[in-house]
């Protein structure tokens, strides 16, 4: 009985802790229309931040912009959704598959990043997402630029500009707290 009485203050307390260690403030949702997702921007920008400088160094072409912040920031509200799915599916499916590190922490940092593009746009299938024409030849557009450049260099220069992709995120994700506080 004793042993009952001295456990039960702990079990609330170890459930906190738990469900803080699994979400608690980590993830910001991003509400895309009638969507939202959980984005962990700042998972996200230690990840990149552990590769950026030695992606930049190795960055020949400097003259060569992937992915504009003002491309970005012209998408229309209501393909938000559309585009960051096209988006993630792109650096998945293109970039990170293009591009090898060869030292283990940077392997990691990539992986992860790859990981949580691919969780975020497994989020992504569960709205309904609408594409429209503009959306889509500003993506075809990105890829040609990519498609222009030696494969390993472009997976380099697209990398290398992730922060245009993180700094929209955390725009978003601070436009959707902003309008549900508004509420």
């Amino acid at each position: 009985m004793e042993m009952k009485l001295l456990l039960s203050p702990t079990i609330p307390r170890l459930l906190f802790l738990l469900a803080c260690l699994s979400g608690c403030g980590l993830g910001h949702g991003i509400h895309l229309g009638t969507c939202s997702v959980t984005v962990h921007t700042h998972e996200l920008r230690k990840h990149y931040t552990e590769i950026r400088s030695s992606v930049i160094a190795a960055d020949s072409q400097m003259g060569v912009r992937l992915l504009r912040g003002d491309v970005m920031k012209n998408i229309q509200e209501g393909e938000y959704c559309c585009f960051l799915r096209l988006l993630l599916r792109f650096y998945v499916e293109r970039v990170f598959v293009s591009h090898g590190m060869s030292q283990p922490l940077h392997r990691r940092s990539t992986s992860a990043l790859a990981n949580s593009f691919l969780t975020i746009n497994k989020n992504l299938r569960q709205c309904h997402c609408h594409c429209g024409e503009d959306t889509r030849r500003k993506m075809d557009s990105l890829q040609a630029q990519f498609d222009k450049l030696e494969i390993y260099q472009a997976a380099v220069k697209a990398i290398g500009e992730l922060d245009s992709l993180l700094d929209w995120l955390e725009e978003l994700k601070h436009n959707s707290h902003t309008t549900h506080t508004d509420r």
